[in-house]
This record gives C-alpha cells, sequence and structure tokens, in this order.
C-alpha cells in the first residue's frame, strides 16, 4: 500500500484522483494547493506525490523547488499532473526536479500502477531480493 499525496486546486480532480486510489487500496491525502501541500507534507511524508502544474499562489513548478529544496522531501517520487500540451513540458518538469509527467485525464491503470511502484510493501520487497 502506498501513500499518495494529490494535490490539485480543482477539488473534483482531487476527489477522483483519491477514491480511484483508495479503491486500489492505497491512501490518499488531499491538498488543494502547493501551499497546504508544503504544509501537510511535513506532518507525514508520503511514498508519492502527484501535483498539479498551475495552481493559484505558488504553483507546482514553486512546490517542487521548495520540496526539493527540503531534507525531508527532496527525494520524494513528485509526477506532475497537467492538461497542458506543450511540447517540451516533459522537459521542464524534469529540469524542475519532478519525476515524470502525467497529462490529464489521467488512465486508472496508469495511477494503480504507478502507486504500486512506489508502495513501501514494494520497495521493501525490491531492496530484500537477493542479487541476480
Amino acid at each position: 500500500m502506498a501513500t499518495v499525496m494529490v494535490v490539485d486546486d480543482n477539488p473534483t480532480m482531487v476527489e477522483m484522483l483519491s477514491m480511484a486510489l483508495n479503491l486500489f487500496g492505497h491512501n490518499a491525502l488531499a491538498a488543494y494547493s502547493g501551499e497546504e501541500a508544503l504544509v501537510r507534507i511535513l506532518e507525514s511524508v508520503p511514498d508519492l506525490m502527484l501535483l498539479d502544474l498551475t495552481m493559484p499562489g505558488i504553483d507546482g513548478y514553486e512546490t517542487l523547488r521548495r520540496l526539493r529544496a527540503c531534507p525531508e522531501t527532496e527525494a520524494l517520487p513528485v509526477y506532475v499532473i497537467t492538461a497542458a500540451a506543450e511540447l517540451d513540458l516533459e522537459e521542464r518538469v524534469h529540469l524542475a526536479g519532478g519525476t515524470g509527467l502525467l497529462r490529464k485525464p489521467i488512465q486508472m491503470e496508469t495511477l494503480a500502477d504507478l502507486a504500486e511502484s512506489h508502495s513501501r510493501v514494494e520497495l521493501l520487497e525490491q531492496t530484500q531480493r537477493p542479487a541476480a
């Protein structure tokens, strides 16, 4: 089971992604702004973050910059979610410190696979496997 923080200013998107994550057996945490995410993440660092790029206040890029500057969250996997279609967006997200990019609408199978790959149980099993 992975704990996934969903950060988006659109409550419907947060609710939909959170509901899907919970149905897949993961624990979803919700934040509705970059500011809220930065406060909540210090209470409990998740296994994975889904971060909207375009939000009022501090946007996804600034939220990501602040996450990377904090020792507790500098290695946190952060996948940027966006409906934007710019061709160089994946490169810009990577340069900003993002782990990957998911374009809206997000396929539920992709979401399930992503959460599972960052599950604490899955990561623990990977580290305990004998070297080949």
